[in-house]
C-alpha cells in the first residue's frame, strides 16, 4: 500500500526499510512510540502537530517506513526532543558509548532538496551536542537556516561554499568554519567531487530550526 505523507509524496527514498535496515527501522519507530505515549498524544493529535498523515507515522512506529530528516525535526519537535536524539544508538554517556556503523543508517536530508544528501548519526543519545557526518550537497543555494545554537561544519571531502547572512566562505578537505546558527545560514557544493562533511552543533533543539528565504 503506497505511503500517503509528504515524503512518499516528495521524496523516492521514504519507502518500506531494506532488510539490513528493519532493526533500525524498529528502534526509532519503538522510541518515537514511547515518547509519545509518554507525553499523552495519540497518533492522530501527533499527526495534527507534525503535518504528517496518520498512516505514515504509524508505519514509522512500526518499523515499516523509513522518514526523512525533514520528518524526524518535525516529529522530535512536537515530541519535545531533538531529531539526533531519536537516531543515536545508546541513551547513557557515563560510560564510554560506541556508536557503531550499523546502528544509524543514513537518513535522506530532504529538507534540503530531493537526493541533494543524506546524513548519519555519529553520537549517542544523551550527548550534549549533535554530531552528524552528511554526505552530498545541493549545487545551489537554497533558503537559509536561522535557530539557536553554534555550529562547527568540518570538511571531509570535496568542497563547499558556506553563505552566512550573504558573506561567502569556500571550504576544503581539512578545512572548518564555525558560527552561532542565528545567523543565517546555508551551503552548496563547490566542486563535481562529492562532499562528506562532519557537522557539530551545541543546539538542544536543531528540530526547531527554520528555512528563511
Amino acid at each position: 500500500m503506497p505511503l500517503t505523507d509528504l515524503d512518499s509524496i516528495n521524496n523516492p527514498k521514504a519507502q518500506p526499510p531494506a532488510a539490513a535496515d528493519s532493526a533500525r527501522a524498529r528502534r526509532l519507530g519503538a522510541k518515537i512510540r514511547s515518547l509519545r505515549k509518554a507525553g499523552g498524544l495519540t497518533l492522530v493529535e501527533l499527526a495534527r502537530l507534525t503535518g504528517l498523515s496518520h498512516p505514515f507515522l504509524s508505519q514509522i512506529e512500526r518499523g515499516r517506513a523509513r522518514p526523512s530528516m525533514n520528518s524526524l525535526h518535525r516529529i522530535s519537535e512536537a515530541l519535545g526532543t531533538n531529531a539526533s536524539r531519536l537516531l543515536a544508538g545508546s541513551e547513557d554517556t557515563r560510560e564510554a558509548a560506541v556508536v557503531r556503523a550499523s546502528d544509524t543508517g543514513p537518513i535522506a536530508a530532504n529538507e534540503l532538496g530531493e537526493a541533494d544528501g543524506v546524513v548519519r548519526v555519529v553520537v549517542p543519545e544523551a550527548s550534549p551536542f549533535q554530531v552528524v557526518e552528511f554526505t552530498g550537497a545541493p549545487g545551489a543555494f537554497r533558503d537559509y537556516w536561522v535557530h539557536d545554537g553554534f555550529e562547527t561544519v568540518y570538511v571531509i571531502s570535496g568542497a563547499v561554499e558556506i553563505d552566512l547572512d550573504g558573506e561567502i566562505f569556500r571550504l576544503g578537505p581539512g578545512d572548518s568554519i564555525s558560527y552561532d546558527t542565528s545567523r543565517p545560514h546555508r551551503l552548496r557544493a563547490a566542486a563535481p567531487d562529492e562532499v562528506k562533511l562532519l557537522i557539530i552543533e551545541t543546539s538542544p533543539r536543531f528540530a526547531g530550526a527554520e528555512s528563511r528565504p
